[in-house]
């Protein structure tokens, strides 16, 4: 628990909490003045309203970022407040720029955080209409907040330049590690192993961000990788957790047949799943350590383990009296392979954070990086190709305009106080897609009210302006910090310091309460009617796009498997992209589906079937990375022609699926016939073969493993891809 804690105050989201926090109680306090708060609250608000584009990356990408942000907020300012008076210019100028903020987010996160940003400003722009005298002096303020925001992150970047990147270094490691304990969770003998099996594809969506962003820094700071002692750990282990990751999703078990062949000895089976959980927890350690800068060190031996574990097998099977050449004794024999070569994965990422990692080990792990990593291009051309019904980020640019310009009527012509909180809550709450607009206005107005009472509450028990003060300080540090992890009580502190404000400013908070909350409640409204009813964007609508990209990768890497069995050798770049790409979009698949059955029941036609082919194209995947496995780490026969006959009829499945769906795809001729044919040439071929040959007992054991995890991975795949071919028609 203590250790959970360490961790928590340790993350980047309060380190970047501390920062934006640290940045606007200095300053206000510099710029306050006890006449007129006016300077030190706009020089503050400029501050803040730059700390969203404030991300982790290349240092000069960081700099244009946040001083383009800092210019554009006090532009938008002056323009939209100059203009407002006029209501014939105001309105086109004011739905424009919140169009054209809206749509750039199609460019990838950081120009959707950027569109976050100047939708933010848009709603805050015009505070101070009533006052024109004071329009340029409130834009001055902005720009200076925002050049004092960029100069104190410069200075924290300085203080620790590598902290945001071992953190996320250490938060790959740790959820690949909480994934190897999913894994290990899956030899319970009442393990509930659907439930794990999609909460371990959810662990795989938030992998495949974390090995993005972590390439991203390295391609950026390609000059410095091979400088850099901390570069080149960050390059030697990602490497290494990739590696991990790919080798446990390569090696699928059937744990229903292992636990019925333990069945007489379970304690067996007891010893590897503790193994695999030693696996996870050696994973979770060291993030503990990288993440709390403490030296690691090996807790245990996974070596000496696996050794007791082995012997235990032996034994078992010794006691059974069961043939080396038995299939369950081939099987066995695959699962202590694959616990092998995972401890000499982990203990070489624990190695890198051991010892200095040399240049030497780098050699060809740079070489190809930039290939697996997808830059972001800033093209007019992609622009244009979205202005249309057809893009969602389209309709959702026009459904946040006509939205924001109805709340600023609304506010208006009812005369609300304060009415640039609809405006507020509006771009917070509103999201492309119905599910996640319909929890956060929920989660607003809940959170809203939660912390506006607490605030009130304090300001009437509390009769201490430096304890008031105090909290206030406290509760927006905590409101930053948790709005990324829990949004309802980040919601809250936020609320919660806002009223304590108000209250050491002024006598009339609890007005400022009822205000907000009836804000909050019709901003909250208005996007969750307008989500729903304008231009809708539903997940069923993109879905089937996923499952296409799906289907299509996993043909793509099942292609690279073919030509990888019969070449041998070492993976190409091109074998390793296919991988990479395909494990990828069956976790964009996963995350679809999840949004998809967030949404009204209506919209959820064939949740079922898209399920299952989720489950599918993520097994098949895994299937197929098995053989790749096998063939690195293993010197393989000469794949024949029923192999690659069996390797053709399974894409032709998937081909069949892409063509249920109206997608293109092309058809072979082969058919069932010619599919049993080869599988039964490869039996009959590699036990003939085996037999045939003059060689030792353990070589002929290894020839037998590897006949039989291929055959045997040949025809679930094949199974696999039958599935997802009757499905999709099903579907169709």
């Amino acid at each position: 628990m203590f250790d959970k804690l360490i961790i928590k105050f340790g993350d980047n989201q309060f380190y970047n909490a501390i920062k934006i926090t640290f940045t606007a109680i200095l300053a206000f306090f510099i710029f306050y003045d006890t006449a007129d708060f006016t300077a030190a609250f706009t020089v503050t608000l400029g501050a803040l309203l730059c700390a969203p584009i404030d991300i982790s990356s290349n240092f000069k990408h960081k700099i244009i970022g946040l001083l383009l942000v800092a210019f554009l907020i006090p532009i938008i300012s002056f323009l939209l407040t100059y203009t407002y008076s006029y209501f014939f210019i105001f309105a086109p100028l004011f739905c424009g720029l919140i169009f054209l903020s809206a749509i750039i987010s199609l460019f990838g996160h950081r120009a959707n955080l950027l569109s976050f940003t100047l939708l933010l400003t848009i709603s805050l722009s015009f505070i101070h209409h009533d006052k024109p005298e004071i329009l340029v002096n409130n834009c001055l303020y902005l720009l200076l907040g925002g050049l004092f925001y960029t100069s104190i992150s410069v200075l924290f970047y300085f203080i620790k330049p590598n902290r945001y990147i071992n953190l996320e270094v250490a938060e790959c490691i740790e959820i690949t590690g909480e994934y190897l304990q999913l894994r290990a969770d899956l030899w319970t003998t009442d393990a509930d192993r659907e439930k794990i099996n999609r909460q371990m594809l959810e662990k795989q969506i938030r992998i495949n961000e974390l090995h993005e962003h972590i390439r991203e820094y390295l391609v950026y700071n390609k000059a410095r990788t091979l400088n850099s002692n901390n570069n080149r750990k960050l390059l030697v282990a990602l490497t290494s957790v990739v590696e991990i990751l790919e080798l446990a999703m390569a090696n699928t078990f059937n744990h229903e047949e292992f636990i019925d062949f333990f069945k007489e000895d379970l304690s067996v089976l007891k010893a590897y799943k503790s193994l695999a959980e030693q696996f996870a927890f050696t994973l979770k350690r060291l993030a503990f350590h990288i993440k709390t800068n403490k030296k690691h060190h090996s807790q245990g031996s996974l070596a000496n383990d696996f050794k007791q574990l082995k012997s235990k097998m032996d034994a078992f099977v010794k006691r059974q009296n069961i043939s080396i050449y038995d299939e369950n004794a081939v099987n066995i024999n695959n699962l202590l392979f694959y616990a092998d070569k995972q401890i000499e994965k982990i203990k070489g990422l624990e190695r890198i954070y051991k010892e200095r990692v040399n240049a030497d080990e780098l050699r060809g792990k740079y070489r190809d990086l930039e290939k697996f990593f997808t830059p972001e291009h800033y093209r007019l051309k992609t622009l244009i190709d979205h202005l249309n019904f057809k893009s969602a980020t389209f309709r959702y640019a026009l459904r946040i305009t006509i939205t924001m310009f109805i709340g600023l009527l609304i506010g208006t012509i009812f005369k609300f106080e304060n009415a640039y909180w609809i405006l507020l809550t509006i771009v917070v709450i509103m999201r492309p897609g119905y599910g996640l607009t319909k929890q956060r206005s929920s989660q607003r107005v809940i959170g809203t009210i939660i912390g506006g009472v607490l605030g009130i509450v304090a300001l009437i028990l509390i009769d201490n302006n430096i304890v008031l003060t105090v909290l206030a300080i406290l509760s927006m540090l905590f409101g930053y910090w948790l709005s990324a992890t829990d949004y309802k009580i980040g919601v809250s502190f936020v609320t919660f310091y806002v009223i304590l404000i108000y209250g050491l400013l002024t006598d009339n908070a609890e007005s400022h309460l009822i205000y907000r909350i009836l804000d909050t409640v019709i901003g909250a409204l208005l996007a969750f009617l307008a989500t729903r009813f304008v231009w809708p964007t539903w997940e069923l609508q993109s879905v089937n796009t996923y499952l296409e990209k799906s289907l299509r990768a996993i043909k793509f890497y099942i292609i690279e498997v073919k030509y990888y069995y019969i070449k041998k050798g070492e993976p190409t770049t091109s074998y390793k992209i296919a991988r990479k790409n395909a494990f990828i979009e069956v976790g964009n698949l996963m995350a679809s589906f999840q949004r998809m059955i967030q949404e009204p029941k209506r919209k959820q036609a064939n949740r079922v079937e898209l399920y299952e082919l989720t489950v599918l194209n993520q097994t098949l995947v895994s299937s197929a990375a098995s053989i790749g496995t096998y063939i690195q780490f293993h010197k393989t026969t000469e794949a024949s022609k029923a192999f690659k006959m069996v390797m053709d009829y399974i894409n032709n499945n998937l081909s069949q699926a892409l063509h249920n769906l109206d997608f293109d795809a092309e058809l072979t001729t082969d058919s069932q016939e010619d599919y049993q044919i080869s599988i039964s040439q490869l039996k009959t071929i590699r036990r003939q073969e085996v037999d045939k040959l003059d060689i030792d007992e353990q070589s002929k054991i290894q020839k037998l493993e590897e006949a039989q995890l291929i055959i045997d991975q040949l025809i679930f795949m094949s199974n696999l891809s039958e599935k997802i071919e009757k499905l999709t028609l099903k579907m169709k």
